[in-house]
C-alpha cells in the first residue's frame, strides 16, 4: 500500500493478475472445479456458481499466499446471483447471468466468451440482468477473512466497456451502434453501468483497499474505439465510478492492455491512482514512469505473452530486473505480470518471479 500511496516501501512490492486456478493446483495439489461440474452434481442442494467461485477462490488464495505475493485479489466476474446455475444450450455451451454466452474447453480448462444475446433493441428490453443486491460476495468476504489485516484485498471491477460489447456479440457491433443506433447503445451501457455501480458499492460496504478497473481500451494499435467516442460515451462513467471509489477514500488502479498512449492523459484526468499493466511490446515502462512516474503508480509488467510462458530462469530473472530498473526508483511502483498469469505461465517461472524480485527489488535507506 505505501506503493500505491506513491511511497517508498523497504522491497518493491510484488503480486499477482488473475491467478489461473491450475496454478494453485499444481502448488496446492487440489483439484479446481470448473462449470461443468454443475452438471455432474445438478441434483445437489446448494451446488451452484458461488460453490464452484467459492471453491476456486480458496485455493488461489492459498496459492498466493504460498507464492508470497503482497496481495490478494477478487474477480467480480466471478461473483454470481445467489443459487445461480448458468443456461446451457449445448452440452459446452452457456448463457450467463448477463447474458454472455461462453464455450468451455475442457481439454484446456479453458472457458472462453464467444457471443451474447442482445441481437436488437427488443432484445435489451427483455434481458433480466439481476439486481446488485442479489449478488453473493461470499468469495470477497472469504477473502478478506484469509488476508487477516496482513495482505491488502484488491477487488477487480469492471464498468461499461466489455460488459456491454460481449453482451452485444462483438466490439464491432458496439461500434456501429455507437454511430447507427446511439440511443441503443447509451441505454445498454448505461444499463451495465448501473448494475456494476450498484454493485461496486455492495463491494465497498465489505472492505476492500484497492479497486481495479478491469475493462480493457486499447489493443496493439491503440484504443478500441476512437478517442472521441470513448471521451463521450465510456469516460463519464469511468469518472464516475472512480469518484464513488474516492468517496470512500479507495484508490483505483486502470487496467487495460494495449497501446494507451493517446488516451493516457484522459485517464490520468479521471483521476486513477495506478496502471497496470503497460503492455511491454507497445508502451515502454521507463517511458511512463519518466513522464507519469510522479502522478499516478504503476503496476506490471513482466511479459506474460512469451518471457513467464516459454522463457528459461535466466531469462525470468531478467525480465524482472529490466522492470525493477525502469520503474522502481523513488516507490511508486508494484512488479506483476503483463496482464495476467493465465494457464498457459509456467507454475515454475511465477516463483523465479518473485524470487528475483525479492532479490533485486530491495530498496536501500
Amino acid at each position: 500500500m505505501k506503493a500505491v500511496h506513491m511511497d517508498v516501501p523497504d522491497m518493491v512490492p510484488v503480486d499477482g493478475t488473475n491467478l489461473d486456478p491450475i496454478h494453485a493446483q499444481r502448488i496446492l495439489g487440489d483439484q479446481p472445479m470448473s462449470i461443468l461440474h454443475l452438471q455432474s452434481h445438478a441434483d445437489r442442494l446448494g451446488f451452484d456458481m458461488n460453490h464452484v467461485a467459492k471453491h476456486n477462490q480458496r485455493l488461489v488464495n492459498e496459492a498466493c499466499i504460498k507464492l508470497g505475493f503482497d496481495a490478494l485479489m477478487v474477480n467480480d466476474w466471478n461473483m454470481y446471483p445467489q443459487g445461480y446455475r448458468p443456461k446451457f444450450i449445448e452440452s459446452h455451451t452457456f448463457i450467463d447471468h448477463l447474458g454472455r454466452v461462453f464455450k468451455i474447453k475442457p481439454d484446456v480448462k479453458t472457458t472462453y466468451w464467444i457471443d451474447g444475446v442482445v441481437k436488437s433493441p427488443e432484445d435489451l428490453d427483455q434481458l433480466n440482468i439481476p439486481d446488485p443486491e442479489e449478488i453473493s460476495l461470499e468469495i470477497l468476504e472469504d477473502t478478506l477473512a484469509m488476508a487477516g489485516g496482513e495482505y491488502p484485498l484488491c477487488c477487480w471491477c469492471h464498468s461499461v466497456v466489455t460488459g456491454p460489447f460481449e453482451m452485444r456479440g462483438g466490439i464491432d457491433k458496439l461500434v456501429l451502434d455507437l454511430y447507427r443506433r446511439p440511443d441503443f447503445a447509451r441505454r445498454l451501457i448505461d444499463l451495465v453501468f448501473t448494475f456494476q455501480l450498484g454493485l461496486l458499492r455492495r463491494i465497498i460496504d465489505v472492505g476492500v483497499d484497492l479497486i481495479v478497473e478491469g475493462d480493457d481500451l486499447a489493443d496493439s494499435k491503440g484504443p478500441m474505439f476512437s478517442p472521441k467516442l470513448l471521451r463521450e460515451y465510456f469516460f463519464p462513467y469511468i469518472k464516475r465510478m472512480v469518484g464513488e471509489c474516492k468517496s470512500h477514500n479507495i484508490p483505483v488502479m486502470k487496467h487495460s492492455d494495449g497501446n494507451l498512449y493517446p488516451i493516457l492523459e484522459d485517464l490520468i484526468s479521471l483521476g486513477i491512482d495506478g496502471l497496470h499493466p503497460i503492455e511491454p511490446s507497445v508502451m515502454d515502462l521507463a517511458k511512463v514512469k519518466m513522464i507519469y512516474g510522479d502522478r499516478i503508480f504503476l503496476r506490471g509488467n513482466v511479459d506474460c505473452a512469451y518471457i513467464l510462458p516459454y522463457g528459461s530462469e535466466d531469462q525470468v530473472r531478467c525480465e524482472v530486473r529490466r522492470c525493477i530498473d525502469a520503474a522502481a526508483e523513488n516507490g511508486g511502483f508494484i512488479l506483476s505480470d503483463s496482464n495476467s498469469l493465465h494457464s498457459n505461465v509456467k507454475t515454475e517461472n511465477i516463483v523465479v518471479m518473485v524470487d528475483e524480485a525479492r532479490r533485486y527489488g530491495k530498496y536501500t535507506k
